[in-house]
């Protein structure tokens, strides 16, 4: 399947806006152990730490896929405009479901308020690209803009 048809198979209907980050998955590895696991404490809650625990394989072992959601979380910055001041990666929480076509995304902090003030939803994915890269995507979606309109 062609990249295009998998983001136009997951991408929600009413997209605000989105944003898509190509993941080196040896150069995250590379990251993850060089700061000695620091880097996935300061950047995923243990919400998503644990999910990418319980989901990894022998396939897709928990680093990777949680390269993959750091992906995600970029995808996000870039479909919102940036983080906010104060914000932080951790107020971008991927809900990684390996197998499913696309991951739900919380928002918290001033890019949950964000969202909440402008009705955003913001969902995400990833897709293994072979030789070690992975394509990430995020879509924010005002899933109400339409109600009350007519055709």
């Amino acid at each position: 399947m062609e990249m295009s048809e998998i983001l136009r198979a997951s991408m929600p209907q009413d997209v605000h806006s989105a944003g898509i980050d190509l993941v080196d998955l040896c150069r995250w590895d590379l990251a993850v152990a060089r700061t000695k696991g620091e880097l996935l404490q300061r950047v995923f809650t243990l919400a998503e730490r644990r999910a990418a625990e319980d989901g990894a394989d022998a396939d897709t072992p928990r680093e990777r896929l949680l390269g993959k959601a750091f992906g995600v979380k970029e995808g996000v910055v870039k479909a919102v405009g940036g983080l906010p001041f104060g914000a932080a990666f951790k107020d971008i929480e991927v809900e990684v479901a390996p197998g499913e076509t696309a991951w739900p995304v919380r928002l918290h902090g001033e890019l949950g308020r964000w969202a909440a003030d402008h009705d955003v939803e913001v969902v995400g994915g990833a897709h293994d690209l072979g030789d070690d890269m992975a394509a990430a995507w995020a879509a924010a979606r005002t899933p109400n803009a339409h109600e009350g309109t007519t055709s």
